[in-house]
Order: C-alpha cells, then structure tokens, then sequence
C-alpha cells in the first residue's frame, strides 16, 4: 500500500459523491481511501456505502484535524493525501504522485500545484493559482506568505507521525502550522509539473472563507501561530514571519475598520507595532490601495460582497 486517501467530513452530502468520484480509484491495490465522518446526520454515509472500496469510521470528534489525526493513524499506506469532502481531485493526481514516489525514493513529501475555484452562474471562476516551482517550495517565507496549500502534498506518513501530526490547538489554521513545523524542520520535498489538488470556495468552507464567519476566527488563530514562530525560530527565518504578522495585523485593523470597531482597531494596531514599528505605514498603505475599489464597489468592501454573495448562493 503506497497512498492512503484521508477525508474528514461531517454533513457533507452535497459534495461527498464529486469529491469520490474525483479521485478515480485505481484498482492496482497501491492506494486505499479512509472516509472519517464526525457522526453525519445527513446523506454523507449513503453516500460513503454506495462506494465498497471506502473504509469508513464514524464517530465523535474534536474537529477537521483531529478526523485528519485519526486517519492518518489508521492508515495502511506510505504516504498521506487529505482531501477535503468538498474539494476535488484533477485527473491525473494519483498516478502522478505514484510516478514521483519512484523517480523521488528519498522525498518526505511531494507537492503538486493547487487552484481555488468560486462557482457562479456561468460556470466556475478561478480565485487563485499556484503552479510555479518557487511558489510551491516548502519554505517559511512560502508557507507564511502564500497558500499552504496542505491537500496539494503527498508526505510520508512516518514523517507526519514524527512531527506530531496536526496541532488540536488551532480549529481553523493548523494545516498551516504544520507545515511550518515540516519547513523549520527542513523536510526534503519534491515538486511535480502537475496541478494536483482543487479547492471549492463556498459559503461554509472553513479554508476559503474570505468574507464568512469563518474568516475573523482564522485571523485570529493564523495571528497566535505567527506570534508563536516569531518567538521560536532563527533569526534568518523571522523576516517572512514578521511581514506575515504585520500583514494579518493590517487585515485585522482594516476589518475592525469596516464594521467601525475602534477598540478592535486599536488593538491591531498595539499589535502591529509591537514586531514592525512602521507598521502604521502599512496600514495607511493598505487604506490608500483599497480606496479605490471601494470607491469603484459604491461603498462596499470586498468583505462584504463576498458575503453577500454567499449568503445569495451564487
């Protein structure tokens, strides 16, 4: 068994079957798929029995990462793939991941590219793209200021093991402090010509949430990771951190901005200073760019259209 699939799910009925369908299951004994279901009360186990190849478990859990935890645990393969019930597959991602574990034997994890997709009324729109090999490389400067892109490496499952697995801490960010923990560790990881992961922007994702509930909360554990590594790792590793907790800082500060909450805003900004004094210069950087596109929204933010867009399904 060369790839265990790991899917942590709760309620997800309404995407399970194209996330299932995505991977097109070999039938080469080389790949197994663990469904970790969080007690569903909808269709998402029917959907899971109309798969025979499937190993499910249900039961109560502590959230997303502590399904992914547990599946990572009871897995049979060599390496690990998550993906999430309402994401997809590209065709081509597990025979291109199988190709790269031969041609690769000492890689520790290896990574395709990764795109975020919004469905509208005609069809669906690309968020974001990463494809590029010095954007996917896995480095504090990429992890704290890109996409983390987790789904979109392959890694051993004795290395995920050995760094501790997902912290319980973080609800929402912890696949980014893994990844930071893989980077300080300096894992050897391998990059593939190949988009290998695709992301669903919704109104109840807890990864692409700009403009949901979800967001603030996000801002919130993604701020206490950047602290944490400003405090722990080398000197030389500080820079793209710093500019992380200063951007997240200004977000912050921008978002109390919008919904008029000064005490929020002056806390951002205690915040902001206390790592970068030239932060306030960021901030009015920040409201300078943003002026014209709220200008150009009528008054609006982009938080705010994306939440109405949401909240109308489109």
């Amino acid at each position: 068994m060369l790839i265990s699939i790991i899917t942590p799910c709760l309620n997800a009925g309404e995407t399970l079957r194209e996330a299932l369908e995505s991977v097109n299951f070999p039938s080469t004994g080389e790949v197994e798929h663990l469904i970790i279901d969080a007690c569903s009360t909808d269709g998402t186990l029917a959907e899971a029995s109309r798969h025979p190849y499937l190993k499910v478990l249900s039961e109560p859990d502590a959230g997303i990462y502590d399904g992914m935890n547990k599946g990572a645990r009871l897995a049979r393969g060599e390496w690990l793939l998550f993906l999430q019930a309402d994401d997809w597959l590209p065709p081509g991602t597990l025979q291109a991941y199988l190709n790269a574990i031969v041609s690769s034997p000492e890689a520790q994890m290896i990574c395709g590219g990764a795109e975020a997709v919004r469905k509208q009324v005609d069809g669906w729109k690309n968020v974001w793209l990463v494809t590029g090999d010095l954007e996917k490389e896995l480095t504090v400067r990429n992890i704290a200021l890109g996409e983390p892109m987790i789904n979109a490496r392959l890694i051993r499952r004795d290395v995920f093991l050995a760094l501790g697995g997902f912290s319980l801490e973080y609800k929402l960010a912890s696949d980014r402090d893994l990844l930071l923990r893989a980077a300080v560790a300096g894992l050897g990881q391998v990059g593939i010509n190949a988009t290998t992961y695709r992301y669903r922007w919704h109104s109840g994702s807890s990864t692409m949430n700009e403009g949901n509930a979800l967001s603030e909360r996000l801002l919130c554990e993604n701020i206490q990771i950047a602290k944490h590594y400003l405090g722990s790792i080398s000197e030389s590793e500080k820079h793209s951190v710093r500019r992380w907790h200063t951007r997240l800082r200004v977000q912050g500060a921008m978002n109390a901005l919008e919904s008029w909450d000064i005490a929020s805003m002056w806390r951002h900004l205690a915040g902001g200073v206390s790592s970068d004094p030239f932060w306030p210069m960021a901030f009015a950087g920040e409201i300078l760019r943003s002026l014209p596109g709220f200008l150009a929204r009528g008054g609006r933010t982009r938080s705010q259209i994306l939440r109405s867009q949401s909240e109308d399904g489109k």
